[in-house]
């Protein structure tokens, strides 16, 4: 029978002991409610300033995380509700003890943990004290190396919690869900708020320095309130959930499983986005390790190259590795990025389609702050962003390499205002040390590149290696090593080419698909390559230039897909055609074929099951099918790629051009199909828009404006629509230079597609490029872009339609943001809400918003009653239909409320009201959401009589925090700064 006795784990500090947890121990003993099912367990670890005696070490991290291990094992082996509560150092421990589990497999063991709260963890390092730490003689204590900013470990730590514990959806090997709250002392200077909440969406800031944190006076502390309510809510919990088993390896999709629907139209939601975690918490994706199965590299210059990359002559240096098409670029930087790992260096694999979203990634692996990442990609300068992350780069302490494969476009990575050469773009020559660029391009021009790059030419390999690759990769059963070494030197010693003939000839010996074929070894097939008539080129080999490479890989690829066309498998060659239409980046490929696109497309009439056609392309080698790691959705992690030689190939295939509306109007539609019930808006279905914008990006621009002499408008109309949905995405996460670059050439050459700049597609694209300007804070641009679409679109569609309405309030907002504009916007706001209670109705969402936009500008008016009535409408309106109080927009509704009561003299009722928001907030204590609560909990404080020193002290955390995360010119940096100034002398 499952027991409801609660067992505390308390975990202490640096330099501490279990003695720090009496006064939580003493108070937990006398408090009825929790005595008589409450057992307490302080776990106590060795953790000296120093050691003295030579023969004995400071337990490292890792230690004292498989003691905590131990401890559960042994002292609480029957114990099915454990509660993990630390104090700074010991969450680290507790974090690296849940790691190293589920690195270990693990997971299911930590499901009888049920809550795990940290007090002032220094997640993002504590700069307390550093420069005495690092000065001190005998100082070499690996306890205190983890708490310097940016260790390695502690990063590789939280990015396992955060993506398998936090954000857990299962209990598995891997896998555990567990509540996780992380806590900061207001006046904590040791590790402030903002480090202590770290990466966490779940947490708050209470009253207390960092000792004092843990040492409650009363039972009213509200760390004590907060250990209390964890403990009850394991308590309620049911018991230890049942094992789940083992999943068992995904097969390629007979058909693909149908995605879950999203909640609503994506047009018009009628719920609130789920609340919004930080969209750049998710770790950073691992280099594709998997397309490495085709041996060891081979060549020995290739390895020398390698070695090079690595040694430390490469470091602070931008090395190009530049090569024909199908050279083995790629492969040789995943063989510097394995071999970078292993030697402890830091990784970043950023794919070209999708640079801006990784390096935001990178950024925030690094440490940056959310309010500064958001600041850099909303509202800087044009280069913030890239300033930003190579300000990081050039202050990261550990090894790193960053890799940046198919830059074959290197103004791609310019500048604003200028080329790549210039080399303050995204490719920058290190200023750190310790840092590596490494960039794979079929670009070979130093010129292109500029003066302090290093191009590194890869060349073909020679017959001995393509020989020993052939060998190798066939098992041997293609012929002798002269037969072998005759391919090799007629394919030109291209690895992409010499791989595709090894598949062929050993799926024709192998494959349970019947493949009888002249084709039986490696003559036969150079025979099939080189026919009599060429043999002659087969003395020298060719010589081979850009042209030639193209061509024998378009032979070798052909070879394959005849294979497949005649034996059995027709729709795969069409099949290949199909994902050749998208993008290069790897493709989620049971996302796109799970509707009903295929079965409905003219290219594949009567199509059964396409997995047979799916495993030919994948032995044959013309298909990478592989698992993402660090990927919990199925649909999500498993993905295919196509080299980009083949998939420029088959671009260009004669059927292709012929037929572009059928194979690109497929493409186009399974992507309509995978995103339609999921609307880019909603944070949950970010994962989805973030795997397959590329691809979107990719076939809307080519539908629009490529080459294909593209003439069904039905095509063209679902492109433009593919077009601001992703555009929406973009915008919605913050990326809104991928979001421009990609609307303004839609808008601009309208006309080129046969469209007009007031027809109602163009105008959703032109509503979105308003919405830019309007979150990028240009406000008189932004007004002038939306009054033109509220034209438009009222005399096309009608003052009241619901694309009507939300521009009208895009404008309204435009407006009331400009000083002394107030007054116009409430008389747009006034009939904007009227409209909206016919056309959605008054609980509807996105009547809401235009209430409390409505209702923040009647306080700018002062009109403060008002506003507190619409506010408080909106938030009754919020609880009856159940919306997570953690919305931003609620979150900003009570904000707005807490103004209004300010207004009118109810401090003590307004901080109540933005003490229970700062409580409700998911978002990290550093984005500007949060940054903005916690300035308006202050001045509530300031107007309840003997509480400014209680303000004086949060302000000053706010100052800290706001001093580390954003320029002091910051608008919120500004405020804040003016109102503690104020203070000096202010009585208490």
């Amino acid at each position: 029978m499952a027991s409801t006795r609660v067992h505390l784990v308390l975990v202490h500090g640096l330099f501490s002991s279990a003695r720090m947890w009496q006064a939580f121990t003493a108070l937990i003993e006398d408090d009825p409610e929790l005595a008589g099912w409450v057992s307490v367990h302080p776990f106590a670890y060795d953790s000296p300033l120093v050691r003295l005696r030579p023969d004995r070490r400071v337990a490292e991290t890792d230690d004292i995380a498989d003691q905590l291990g131990t401890f559960l094992e042994t002292e609480l082996a029957g114990a099915e509700r454990i509660v993990l509560v630390t104090h700074s150092q010991g969450g680290l421990v507790a974090q690296r003890f849940l790691a190293r589990k589920l690195w270990n497999g693990e997971g299911r063991e930590l499901s009888r943990i049920r809550h795990f709260t940290m007090f002032a963890c220094p997640n993002t390092g504590s700069g307390f004290f550093l420069t005495v730490r690092k000065a001190l003689k005998l100082w070499n204590n690996p306890q205190e190396q983890q708490l310097r900013p940016f260790d390695r470990s502690v990063t590789e730590a939280q990015r396992t919690v955060l993506s398998s514990v936090v954000y857990a959806r299962e209990h598995g090997a891997q896998e555990c869900p567990i509540p996780v709250r992380a806590y900061g002392g207001s006046a904590d200077d040791i590790v402030p708020p903002v480090v202590a909440r770290g990466v966490f969406p779940r947490g708050g800031v209470v009253p207390a320095d960092h000792f004092g944190i843990v040492q409650p006076a009363d039972r009213s502390a509200h760390a004590y309130q907060a250990v209390r309510q964890a403990l009850l809510e394991a308590a309620a919990e049911p018991g230890p959930p049942a094992p789940t088993p083992e999943p068992a390896p995904v097969p390629l999709p007979e058909s693909a499983p149908a995605l879950p629907d999203g909640t609503d139209d994506a047009g018009a939601p009628s719920q609130p986005p789920p609340a919004a975690e930080d969209p750049d918490l998710a770790p950073f994706p691992p280099p594709p390790y998997a397309q490495q199965a085709d041996g060891q590299l081979k060549g020995k210059d290739r390895l020398a190259l390698v070695a090079h990359l690595l040694s430390d002559e490469a470091r602070q240096q931008v090395h190009v590795v530049a090569g024909l098409g199908g050279s083995g670029k790629s492969r040789v930087a995943l063989e510097a990025a394995e071999r970078a790992a292993r030697a402890g260096y830091r990784v970043w694999w950023v794919s070209t389609p999708e640079l801006s979203a990784r390096m935001r990634m990178i950024a925030r692996d690094l440490g940056a702050p959310s309010i500064t990442v958001e600041h850099a990609w909303l509202v800087g300068p044009p280069g913030a962003a890239m300033d930003l992350v190579w300000t990081l780069l050039d202050e990261c302490p550990d090894p790193w390499l960053l890799i940046v494969d198919n830059a074959d476009d290197p103004e791609r990575l310019a500048p604003p205002d200028g080329p790549v050469s210039d080399g303050t773009g995204w490719l920058r020559t290190p200023k750190n040390p310790q840092g590596t660029v490494l960039v794979t391009s079929r670009v070979r021009s130093k010129q292109a590149w500029g003066e302090g790059v290093r191009v590194h030419q890869v060349l073909p390999l020679d017959e001995d290696d393509g020989a020993s690759m052939l060998l190798e990769r066939t098992g041997g059963i293609g012929g002798t090593n002269e037969d072998a070494r005759r391919l090799a030197q007629r394919l030109g010693g291209l690895p992409l080419a010499l791989r595709g003939a090894a598949d062929v000839i050993k799926a024709v010996h192998e494959s349970p698909i019947t493949l009888d074929s002249d084709i039986r070894d490696f003559e036969s097939f150079r025979q099939v390559v080189a026919p009599d008539g060429d043999a002659a080129a087969d003395r020298d080999g060719p010589h081979l230039t850009e042209l030639l490479g193209r061509e024998i890989v378009e032979k070798v690829c052909g070879i394959g897909l005849d294979l497949l066309t005649e034996h059995r498998l027709p729709h795969a060659p069409t099949l290949l055609k199909v994902l050749a239409c998208l993008s290069i980046a790897p493709v989620p490929y049971r996302c796109l074929l799970a509707g009903p696109a295929l079965a409905q497309s003219p290219l594949f009439p009567g199509a059964g099951s396409l997995r047979p056609a799916l495993e030919g392309l994948e032995q044959l080698g013309l298909v990478d099918a592989y698992e993402r790691e660090g990927v919990t959705d199925r649909n999500l992690a498993a993905v295919l790629t196509l080299h980009p030689v083949v998939h420029g190939v088959l671009r260009e295939d004669e059927e292709v051009r012929r037929r572009p509306a059928d194979y690109y109007g497929l493409a186009l539609r399974m992507l309509r199909s995978a995103t339609h019930p999921r609307n880019p808006d909603h944070p949950a279905n970010w994962p989805l828009w973030a795997a397959l914008a590329p691809h979107t990006l990719e076939v809307s621009r080519t539908c629009l404006l490529g080459d294909l002499g593209m003439t069904d408008r039905t095509v063209r109309t679902e492109a433009l629509e593919l077009a601001r949905l992703t555009a929406r995405y973009l915008i919605a996460t913050g990326l809104l230079g991928p979001a421009y670059a990609l609307l303004l050439p839609l808008v601009e050459r309208c006309t080129s597609y046969g469209f007009d700049p007031d027809d109602r597609e163009i105008l959703g694209l032109r509503h979105e490029q308003g919405r830019i300007s309007l979150d990028r804070e240009q406000l008189r641009q932004a007004e002038q872009v939306l009054g033109l679409v509220v034209t438009a679109r009222t005399r096309i569609l009608g003052e009241d339609h619901a694309d009507t309405l939300a521009s009208r309030h895009k404008l309204a907002r435009a407006i009331n943001e400009q000083a002394g504009r107030e007054g116009e916007a409430e008389v747009l706001l006034r009939s904007i809400v009227e409209a909206e209670n016919e056309v959605r109705g008054p609980e509807h969402y996105d009547t809401l918003v235009v209430r409390h936009t409505l209702a923040r500008t009647v306080l700018a008016l002062g009109a403060d009653r008002e506003a507190e009535t619409e506010a408080r409408q909106i938030l009754d309106i919020s609880r009856r239909n159940q919306w997570p109080p953690a919305t931003p927009e609620i979150l900003r509704v009570r904000e707005t409320l807490t103004h209004a009561l300010l207004r009118q003299n109810r401090a003590e009722e307004a901080e109540r009201v933005i003490a229970g928001a700062l409580r409700d907030a998911s978002q990290p204590q550093d984005s500007h959401l949060v940054m903005r609560l916690r300035y308006t909990y202050v001045l509530a404080l300031l107007g309840i009589r003997g509480r400014t020193p209680e303000a004086v002290n949060a302000l000053r955390a706010l100052v800290r925090d706001l001093d580390r995360v954003v320029a002091s010119e910051h608008p919120l940096s500004v405020q804040a700064r003016g109102t503690l100034a104020a203070m000096r002398g202010m009585p208490t």
